[in-house]
């Protein structure tokens, strides 16, 4: 178990760095990156935003990897509010965001604007992923991850999104 914990360690701090390497910015560490925003292009992104009072627009990755991890934390709440998600479903779904956030970074071709917004979702999941698969149960965990997912469709246009309920069963 605790290789397997240094493994998700590891493909996290990948994705983290992978994510950082493909924009033109200057190197910052993760948790820069996740509590300061990105620069693209000289537009900081420290917060959500929208384009112009509109949603930004999604290309095919996007909305494939987004459902993906939608589909797949949905799967997890009811075990999360009964108290009975597990390290190994937990370390499963960690595991499964990084490889679909992967997916977005090398598959996804956004504005930078947009890329900027998607950023910072991206920098909930993983840190929310992180957790989960240290602690199942954490309050930063799961539900970070579902706060990032209810975000998403509030600023990106993803047409039949079949969004995340997030109600105690």
């Amino acid at each position: 178990m605790k290789l397997h914990h240094g493994l998700s360690i590891v493909l996290t701090a990948a994705c983290l760095l992978l994510l950082m390497s493909c924009s033109k910015e200057p190197e910052i560490t993760p948790e820069q990156a996740h509590h300061h925003g990105h620069e693209h292009d000289g537009h900081t992104a420290s917060t959500l935003s929208l384009n112009q009072g509109e949603k930004w627009q999604t290309d095919v990755p996007l909305r494939q990897g987004m459902q993906s991890i939608n589909d797949a934390a949905m799967s997890a709440t009811t075990d999360f509010h009964h108290d009975a998600l597990t390290k190994e479903d937990a370390a499963e779904l960690a595991k499964h965001i990084t490889g679909q956030v992967d997916y977005l970074i090398n598959n996804c071709k956004l504005e930078p604007q947009a890329d900027a917004t998607l950023h910072v979702l991206i920098g909930d999941l993983l840190g929310g992923a992180d957790v989960l698969s240290k602690q199942p149960l954490s309050s930063q965990g799961l539900p970070r991850i579902i706060q990032a997912l209810q975000l998403y469709p509030d600023y990106f246009n993803h047409e039949n999104w079949s969004g995340l309920s997030h109600e105690k069963n």
